[in-house]
């Protein structure tokens, strides 16, 4: 059977079949999927190319402007400001106050406005805050400064993954998310480099090393902040301008089909509430931020830690720069194997044992090259983490705003991780860092125990739904919506009734988004 959509394109449909369900029986779902057009993959290549360098671009400016305080207390900052150990820790944590409080808000703004204009405006504004962070003289003016630039960065990378979710299928999702984050590891290797270089221009106007740092990086936001407004497109429904409307309807059509019955895109505090009720979003949220403590700590004090390690202050900003040049590496090595392989949590548990092995060799080496390498395992392991536990949350939660609600709560609970991760390693327990190490340990250990629960727990959903509603057959393990009928989301008369949903309106249906009984998580 085929179908023609508006603008004539036949869609191939497989025939229907179907059979009352029994507790054996299988329900052979193919005839819901729609075949993958031969053209996707040019489709992929012209949305890759249009939205994911400048989103990787922004989130690494982002990142950059988040940790390079950590390179200008090499170049003197404490001692210009006269902070105290207990000052600069609480400099670093302040920020993740205002970054986790606004980061929800945000998210439902980019929903209700347009990302073109929501976006380009916070980077202009942190770039601006980051410029004004080199002309600081006292501990209350620097304080003041992370508190707003955590404000105004809070709505980048929960609205970028949002965003890119909203763009491309659920098994798409893994490799795109996970070169956005790798941003982070070019940042520290990037940033390393940079602040070397910048930290020269020390003396020129009057003006010490670090705070050029400040300035340079700032004014480099607000430039790519500007450019930004004309460099980012909106959703597939705005039908931007480097879609012709044949890509339009395919990517709209594509995000239909992944998303399922239970698939609406309208704003809904019904799905807001459902966000907040679901036992899954709090394990994810646990899981993340156990993950967030090991790999903020680390961003913002490697520096200080390769010091420890025997490096003088200008060598010590470059040899930050190796280990998050392999994170960069396992980052994009374990996107391409988790999307190729449509898996999630299994590689998390990996790197988090890879993570939790370099933090004990930390703890109990004496010898400087050892503790060197351990510094590559701990940073090129935890990095991919994040990278796959966004993805794993944004493959598993549907509808639209109950997704959009999830991930940045996830990330706001994560970011409170960034709160901690400023505070446990202590001045005075360098060069070893003993207790920081122990810490970020302990929270590896309990982030591979609470990916383990969430593995086990969502296989045993995806079961018990194969047991009661049929088998999903299938290569990505959902359902796609075909027919008219279909594509508002709430399938035919038989389908309702089989799925105990004929009592249901078509607006309550849509709104089960992953609780919809065709449904099966991508683990």
């Amino acid at each position: 059977m085929t179908i023609v959509d508006t603008n004539h394109n036949s869609i191939g449909l497989h025939t229907i079949q179907t059979t009352h369900v029994q507790e054996d029986d299988t329900i052979k779902t193919n005839q819901y999927k729609i075949s993958d057009d031969p053209h996707d993959k040019k489709l992929l290549r012209k949305l890759d190319l249009h939205l994911i360098p400048t989103m990787t671009l922004l989130y690494l400016l982002s990142y950059l402007d988040r940790v390079n305080i950590g390179q200008a207390k090499l170049d003197g900052l404490m001692e210009s400001l006269k902070l105290t150990s207990a000052q600069y820790n609480a400099c670093l944590s302040v920020f993740f106050i205002t970054y986790v409080a606004f980061e929800i808000p945000s998210n439902l703004v980019l929903k209700k406005l347009r990302p073109s204009r929501w976006i380009p405006s916070i980077m202009i504004a942190w770039g601006i805050v980051m410029t004004l962070m080199g002309l600081v003289h006292s501990y209350g003016g620097l304080l003041a400064c992370r508190l707003v630039l955590g404000a105004a960065e809070s709505g980048l990378f929960p609205g970028a993954v949002f965003y890119l979710s909203s763009w491309y299928r659920r098994r798409e999702l893994s490799w795109r998310i996970s070169i956005l984050l790798s941003a982070t590891s070019l940042a520290g290797a990037f940033g390393g480099v940079l602040a070397f270089g910048i930290s020269r221009m020390r003396g020129i106007g009057g003006q010490e090393g670090w705070r050029w740092i400040f300035y340079i990086e700032g004014m480099m936001t607000v430039v790519v902040g500007v450019a930004a407004f004309f460099l980012i497109n909106d959703f597939p429904s705005d039908r931007p301008k480097f879609l012709t409307e044949e890509e339009c309807d395919r990517t709209i059509t594509r995000l239909q089909s992944d998303a399922g019955p239970g698939a609406g895109e309208h704003f809904s505090w019904k799905q807001v509430r459902a966000a907040f009720l679901d036992w899954k979003i709090y394990m994810f949220c646990l899981c993340y931020i156990c993950i967030v403590v090991p790999s903020y700590s680390l961003a913002l004090v490697s520096p200080t830690i390769a010091q420890g390690l025997g490096f003088r202050s200008y060598r010590a900003q470059l040899m930050t720069a190796p280990p998050y040049v392999f994170a960069f590496i396992t980052t994009m090595t374990t996107a391409y194997f988790s999307d190729r392989y449509t898996r999630r949590a299994i590689f998390i548990m990996f790197w988090l044992i890879i993570t939790i092995t370099g933090f004990i060799i930390l703890i109990v080496a004496q010898n400087l090259n050892v503790k060197y390498f351990a510094v590559f395992l701990a940073t090129g392991g935890i990095s991919p983490c994040i990278a796959i536990c966004v993805t794993f949350i944004s493959c598993n939660i549907s509808p639209h705003t109950k997704r959009a609600t999830a991930l940045a709560f996830m990330i706001s609970v994560g970011n409170c991780g960034g709160v901690i991760s400023g505070q446990i390693y202590r001045s005075q327990d360098g060069p070893r860092f003993i207790l920081g190490h122990a810490i970020n340990l302990g929270f590896c250990v309990l982030g591979l125990v609470s990916v383990i629960i969430l593995f086990i727990s969502l296989r045993l959903e995806n079961l018990r739904r194969d047991r009661i509603y049929g088998v999903v057959s299938g290569s990505d393990s959902t359902t796609s919506v075909i027919t008219k009928e279909l594509h508002c989301g709430c399938g035919s008369e038989e389908d309702r009734r089989k799925w105990g949903y004929e009592h249901m309106s078509e607006e309550e249906i849509r709104d089960l988004g992953d609780k919809h009984a065709t449904w099966r998580y991508i683990l």
